[in-house]
């Protein structure tokens, strides 16, 4: 990722289109912006900036959506199976980068208070990413209010025009064929992303349901519409390592940890785990997770769901 990314940085002649997503009675279309060209090279430097931070951020840790956890330094790729409906532009946009008449952004027709986001084309043919960024309400400033500059001398001056301000920031990166999510956030708050989640937490239920492991695994399933709970359930990685455990050892280790033999109730022949307090469904999806750790160095116990694998090589 950081190679492409350095590519487009170091590219001498490049170029750019913004496009932006507006809401309209049959739906969300794209519309150009027909931006001039000495703005244009303003724009590039801004996104080379924004790009050359996340190059040059060497603690950054690449994570799969799907075993996203609490950390912030941290860009996911996105791995789920269902994707938001903004991601459909990804395709077309590379596309339309050299039409004879672009469907421009016209300011008698449309209107920038009905914009979504826009994104961001960078590059060249062979080379470019796309970025997407939410519209943020502030970022628009609109006719009808004052808006003070700078005028002659110690004057101050307004501006009645209505305009937009494009602060270059990344929420999402498209390269080549993988997307990535700078901004978890912004997916968390809009974009159907309920919807995805819901459908990865219940998914998740189903991995566990193949344990065997809960005696009333429809308590997780009641809450699946809780968009709080159902996003801790989504983080339930099916890589985890405990899903290729035995029952038993699973069941032993619960036992023998001075918490969660406290937290958990057990059916009568001591083979299942009964969740019956919301505080242990949430010990159970961290134990789903591997993320009761052991210090070997001091012999304390942990709680952690940042797991980034020591490998030899890491190591040396």
């Amino acid at each position: 990722m950081k190679n492409k990314l350095r590519t487009i940085a170091e590219m001498e002649q490049i170029g750019l289109n913004v496009y932006f997503l507006l809401k309209t009675n049959n739906g969300n279309v794209l519309k150009r912006a027909n931006i001039i060209e000495n703005v244009k090279m303003n724009l590039i430097d801004s996104y080379k900036t924004s790009v050359d931070e996340i190059i040059s951020n060497e603690d950054i840790s690449l994570i799969n959506l799907s075993d996203a956890d609490d950390r912030s330094n941290a860009i996911y790729f996105y791995n789920l199976e269902y994707e938001p409906e903004i991601f459909q532009h990804f395709e077309t946009i590379p596309n339309n980068q050299n039409q004879e008449q672009p469907n421009y952004f016209i300011f008698d027709t449309d209107d920038l208070s009905k914009m979504e986001g826009y994104y961001v084309f960078i590059g060249d043919f062979e080379n470019n990413i796309l970025i997407y960024r939410k519209q943020i309400p502030v970022n628009l400033f609109k006719r009808g209010k004052i808006y003070l500059i700078k005028g002659h001398n110690t004057q101050f001056e307004s501006i009645n025009e209505e305009f937009l301000r494009i602060d270059a920031k990344i929420d999402i990166l498209k390269i080549d064929n993988s997307v990535f999510i700078n901004n978890i956030s912004i997916l968390e708050r809009h974009y159907e992303f309920h919807d995805i989640i819901e459908t990865e937490a219940t998914n998740s239920i189903n991995n566990i349901a193949s344990l065997n492991i809960l005696g009333n695994i429809e308590v997780l399933q009641e809450r699946v519409t809780d968009t709080t709970f159902a996003r801790k359930l989504s983080r339930i990685s099916t890589t985890s390592p405990v899903f290729t455990l035995p029952v038993d050892h699973i069941m032993q280790f619960v036992r023998n940890h001075r918490i969660l033999n406290r937290e958990f109730r057990y059916n009568p022949d001591n083979t299942q785990i009964i969740l019956d307090t919301k505080k242990s469904q949430n010990f159970f999806i961290q134990l789903m997770n591997d993320d009761f750790l052991h210090s070997e160095l001091t012999s304390f116990d942990y709680v952690t769901p940042a797991k980034d694998r020591l490998h030899a090589e890491n190591a040396e």
